[in-house]
């Protein structure tokens, strides 16, 4: 619920809006025009006909106008948006093109902002950060910091959120994570504006203010569509342009002066207790046969209804420019500097993370506590030598599940900021990865080894430099292999799958870990190949290795006879006579390479616009989500 001192708040800032159509920079105009297109999608089974979501329609989104598509749930107003954006491409036919000519989408992406229905912001930010950052990504290099500000302050003061610039984009109001939304976007004045459902969850006043935004966006001759769900009628008035669809089909297109007499052309009476936009959606709603007549009146949106009053009213003050809008294909910033600038921007997130922080070191230090008492003084008592490999297999453990189980959780939600932000090519996917690999190693390095002093000393293990740092290595390189595993699957799977699938991964990983303890020198030869397959075995052996290798006797305190008196013995036993710790830590580290390597290809998959619109993909997902 919203209270009423917010909404006069949400006003006043808005207030400013009117005054400024004429200060801020204007952009040449764009016009979108697309003629017969198409889309279908394959439902679930391998059998199931494919269902068709649009069919043949057609219609232009001029500059200068803000345009509305509208329609029941379910009639393809969310599909045409994507198309348009060219976030959906696999599937479709039919022609789109830009200003009469052929849509070149490389192009038309960096002309075009997609805002979607989400409210996908980085959170531990405020809106005066995020807003830099979207300044020093968008504008480039060669703009001074001087002009980055000025941008932003103008985009700021423009939307109405000077007043909650130092808030966190968690904090801030649904109507203003709205107009941040849009505020981001901007920084780089983009000719068109596509908009998904921009009005869902706010109140009257918010939306009114969000919509006066996209008049004053398409006042200064921006192309502004947006997807709404049955605005009220104060909103509704506001649109210059309107296109209905119903049961995939255009059964409307033109002004809102033109609904009534396009509805009557048919035979349909508007009653006066109706809007037309509510009217139009009730009778066509399940409808198909007046749905398919009104259609055939516009020719299914070739044909555009606009009264002559009309024609001059939607494109006035417009910023008439025949120009060509001229684009860089290449990124504004570089490389490095998109990697200087996502990774400061993850560790600023990071460091406020307070309350995961805290919790990250309580569980690493009762971890260490735990362990080391477990195991206390057994390190060089010969009686107790397999507690040293129950030892190294708890350590190791630790860092699996730790280091597996967080990004698995975590990413998906992540991975929703990168499609939005990568899809309006804030940066390229090479310099994000980077700073995602080494996002967490400043903390994991700092825990890890606190994990590793205590328990290292508590179980009383050789106090010798060399081994200790072998041995830290060893769980350092284990708990950046599973992050990349975690990380992996956090890539593929949403929440609820990817914890499953990560504890079912785990488990033969630490079965295969274990096998052959107690008669190492008699398994099997093609059990060792399929015991390869766990990079836990190799991160096991490389810390037993460490500590245990050319070493010398074990004390023997109570027995006349102790078995495991020499440790070779015991590496003997467990397999592990031979190993080399270099070779494991290969090992181990081409496991790390090999799980970033698929979180990366994942990701990239996943960035296509392939990925949701394949018969696979589609597929699978049925299968996943329900």
């Amino acid at each position: 619920m919203h209270s009423a001192g917010a909404s006069t708040e949400n006003v006043r800032e808005m207030r400013p809006l009117k005054r400024q159509r004429t200060t801020i920079v204007k952009t040449p105009p764009v016009d979108i025009e697309f003629q017969d297109l198409e889309y279908s999608v394959r439902e679930a089974g391998f059998r199931a006909a494919p269902k068709k979501i649009l069919s043949s329609v057609s219609g232009k989104f001029s500059s200068g106008e803000l345009t509305a598509i509208l329609g029941p749930s379910g009639s393809g107003k969310t599909t045409l948006l994507n198309i348009l954006a060219g976030y959906v491409t696999s599937g479709v036919t039919g022609t789109i093109s830009v200003n009469g000519k052929p849509r070149d989408l490389k192009r038309f992406h960096k002309m075009c902002a997609y805002i979607m229905q989400e409210d996908l912001l980085p959170q531990l930010m405020t809106v005066d950060e995020l807003m830099i950052v979207a300044a020093k990504l968008k504008l480039g290099d060669n703009v001074s910091a001087e002009q980055q500000r000025e941008t932003v302050n103008g985009i700021l003061k423009m939307l109405g959120l000077e007043s909650c610039r130092q808030t966190r984009t968690e904090a801030i109001s649904g109507g203003q994570r709205k107009r941040l939304s849009v505020a981001v976007e901007l920084v780089n004045n983009p000719p068109i504006i596509l908009l998904d459902e921009p009005t869902s969850g706010l109140d009257t006043v918010a939306v009114n203010n969000c919509i006066d935004v996209f008049e004053v966006l398409a006042a200064q001759g921006r192309t502004v569509i947006c997807t709404i769900h049955q605005p009220p009628a104060s909103v509704f008035q506001k649109f210059h342009q309107t296109y209905f669809l119903a049961d995939g089909i255009c059964v409307y297109n033109g002004t809102i002066s033109e609904i009534v007499p396009h509805l009557a052309s048919v035979g349909i009476t508007c009653p006066v207790t109706y809007t037309p936009s509510e009217y139009i959606i009730e009778v066509t709603h399940g409808n198909k046969e007046c749905s398919s007549a009104l259609s055939q009146v516009i020719h299914n949106g070739k044909s555009n209804r606009k009264g002559m009053s009309d024609q001059y009213i939607t494109r006035r003050g417009v910023y008439e420019d025949t120009t060509e809008v001229k684009l860089n294909f290449n990124f504004p910033t570089s490389f490095w500097s998109q990697f200087c600038i996502l990774y400061a921007r993850m560790l600023l997130q990071l460091s406020r993370n307070k309350a995961g922080i805290s919790l990250q070191l309580f569980s690493h230090s009762v971890a260490a506590v735990l362990l080391g008492t477990l195991f206390f003084g057994i390190g060089n008592n010969a009686e107790m030598a397999l507690g040293n490999f129950f030892f190294c297999l708890a350590v190791c453990m630790f860092f699996i599940f730790t280091y597996l189980m967080t990004p698995a959780i975590t990413y998906p939600t992540e991975i929703k900021i990168l499609k939005r932000e990568y899809f309006n090519r804030w940066y390229g996917l090479k310099p994000y990865f980077l700073a995602v690999t080494l996002q967490n190693v400043p903390l994991l390095l700092t825990l890890g080894i606190l994990v590793i002093l205590v328990t290292y000393g508590l179980t009383y293990q050789p106090v010798e430099v060399t081994r200790f740092c072998y041995f830290m290595l060893t769980g350092i390189l284990i708990a950046i292999a599973t992050e990349g595993l975690g990380l992996a699957v956090g890539s593929i799977f949403n929440v609820a799958n990817g914890t499953v699938v990560a504890s079912a991964i785990a488990a033969p990983l630490v079965i295969l870990c274990v096998y052959g303890m107690g008669y190492g020198s008699t398994i099997e030869s093609y059990m060792k190949v399929i015991m390869g397959i766990s990079y836990v075995r190799f991160g096991v052996v490389a810390a037993m290795t460490a500590i245990f290798q050319d070493r010398g006797p074990f004390d023997c305190f109570h027995e006349y006879y102790c078995h495991y008196k020499d440790p070779n013995q015991m590496l003997k036993d467990l397999g592990m006579l031979d190993a080399s710790y270099s070779i494991n830590m290969l090992a181990l580290g081409i496991y790390a390479l090999i799980f970033r390597l698929i979180a990366f290809l994942a990701i990239r998959y996943r960035l296509t616009s392939q990925f949701s619109t394949s018969t696979i993909s589609n597929y699978v997902n049925k299968i996943l989500e329900h």
